[in-house]
């Protein structure tokens, strides 16, 4: 147990700041007292104090991600010359199998925890506790450096929440999420991503089936109009907007005006590194650049859409409060320094580097190192841009550079790490002939080995797992890109300029750096 003390940015409904308060987080993970709001909890006498330095927030919840795909730069289609208008349209682009599906699959199949560990770390640099996009596979276990949404138990046996991230097309395949919804369990669904108004027919189909109620979460939502916010906020569901990735890919984004107008609730979600923010944290800002030119949401209102309103959706699914500071909510808090006089702005205009600290789960796991050598004295070192920070991934032998050492590995060498999964992979197939038949799924995943396995459009798939489940079958050759740097920084801002589907908004992000 341990008291943070500082001006802490409650995110509770009445918009409660303390300057001066403490946050009394306990043994259990929870946080135990606010004050001055709670009195001071018994049993904290001798705990450790920390000045805080900065502002004390809920830690950040990214609602939506595709973590697998996280080490990958930004991504475009050179032959494509005007944006996209449907999510069906670029999985089959002519270079996304080579650069995306294909990287991406061999890294989680070859080195399946360390990527997940790369790709935590990512997000966590950015202060994000909580994150949806789980790789379908090997399950992390609960905490290991943030919290995964898809399969968090929070210390149950539960399974919380469904995800469908392919569209499902029919009542059929929506039947077994329509009865997960149904009993109680919550449902993160895309729908409706692109320009084209078809594919309103998405959402139509979810309500077709009756899951728009208080566990439904939608993603990206970009194709619907006002009555559908109207629809959705009538069953007190969620949408996740991810507005830099749909300006990426579609030079358009979801309608939020008309959404926010209906008081539907809006989250934030940063997609992938593909055609999205390197965390959650830079999303917030392609959030403010849209609000300078529309202006539709106070400072507050951008940043609940990362901490209380993804937490009242996952309060619709998870048994214990989080996304606030208050008594008896999950401790994942996150201290930011302090840069501009109102504490919503300060936030907003945050980097990377002015992250102190973050909490998930009472326990220190991410900041500067003055801080956590007093709450995780063994947490290693780690150089994030130019900083030095510390960094605890639960395991003393388990450090930043052993987990880029073993992913460079895999990179420097992919047609050896292709032969060893396709080796693998071969067995299975000659055991039972049927394993690929609906594509590379979890039952193929060797019971000893830590396997992530692709959520996203794989065109490649089935053929390939086909033959390399055929005796003396080669790998197609892999190349890996160069692992993408933890912050965001003046090489991803050049990517960003080159890409004209966006009318030159996104640029406007290298004036946060």
């Amino acid at each position: 147990m341990f008291v943070l003390r500082g001006t802490v940015v409650t995110m509770r409904p009445d918009g409660e700041v303390l300057p001066g308060g403490a946050v009394y987080i306990g043994d259990d993970g929870l946080i135990a007292a606010v004050t001055p709001i709670d009195a001071v909890p018994a049993g904290f006498e001798n705990a450790v104090r920390i000045t805080a330095g900065g502002l004390i927030y809920p830690g950040l919840i990214d609602l939506h991600n595709h973590l697998m795909y996280n080490s990958l730069p930004l991504w475009t289609e050179p032959a494509r010359k005007v944006p996209w208008t449907s999510h069906n349209q670029w999985g089959s682009a002519p270079t996304y199998s080579a650069q995306i599906s294909q990287p991406a699959r061999l890294l989680g199949a070859a080195a399946g925890r360390a990527l997940l560990r790369y790709v935590e770390t990512r997000a966590i640099v950015g202060g994000t506790t909580s994150i949806q996009g789980n790789p379908r596979g090997a399950v992390p276990p609960d905490n290991e450096l943030i919290r995964n949404v898809d399969s968090e138990k929070l210390g149950t046996h539960d399974d919380f929440i469904r995800v469908s991230t392919l569209v499902a097309d029919s009542k059929e395949a929506l039947a077994p999420y329509a009865a997960a919804v149904a009993a109680g369990r919550g449902f993160i669904a895309h729908s409706a991503e692109g320009s084209d108004p078809k594919l309103r027919s998405e959402f139509e189909l979810l309500e077709a089936v009756d899951v728009v109620k208080p566990q439904l979460v939608a993603i990206h939502g970009a194709a619907l109009n006002a009555d559908d916010f109207a629809v959705m906020k009538a069953g007190n569901s969620s949408l996740v907007w991810s507005p830099f990735s749909n300006l990426w890919l579609y030079g358009a984004t979801a309608d939020v005006k008309s959404a926010h107008a209906v008081g539907l609730r809006l989250c934030l979600g940063s997609d992938w590194g593909p055609s999205g923010t390197r965390n959650v944290l830079w999303e917030l800002k392609v959030a403010d650049l849209w609000n300078k030119a529309h202006s539709v949401f106070t400072d507050e209102e951008l940043v609940r859409m990362l901490t209380s309103n993804p937490g009242d959706a996952l309060a619709e699914m998870w048994p214990v409060s989080v996304g606030r500071i208050e008594r008896g909510a999950l401790a994942d808090i996150i201290v930011v320094r302090r840069s501009e006089p109102e504490p919503y702005r300060s936030l907003i205009a945050a980097t990377e580097a002015d992250i102190r600290l973050v909490v998930v789960g009472g326990r220190a796991r991410y900041g500067l190192r003055s801080l956590m050598q007093r709450l995780a004295p063994s947490a290693s070192q780690i150089t994030v841009g130019k900083l030095s920070r510390s960094i605890d991934y639960g395991d003393p032998a388990v450090t930043w550079k052993t987990v880029t050492a073993e992913l460079e590995k895999i990179r420097q060498d992919p047609a050896g790490a292709s032969n060893r999964v396709a080796t693998a992979f071969a067995a299975l197939a000659a055991a039972d002939p049927d394993v690929f038949s609906t594509g590379f799924s979890p039952a193929a995943v060797p019971a000893d080995s830590f396997v992530l396995l692709p959520d996203m459009p794989a065109p490649e798939l089935d053929v390939q797992m086909r033959r390399r489940g055929t005796a003396g079958a080669t790998p197609d050759p892999v190349a890996i890109p160069e692992l993408e740097p933890l912050t965001t920084g003046a090489a991803w801002f050049d990517a960003v300029d080159a890409n004209p589907f966006h009318h030159g908004l996104l640029s406007g992000l290298r004036a946060y750096a």
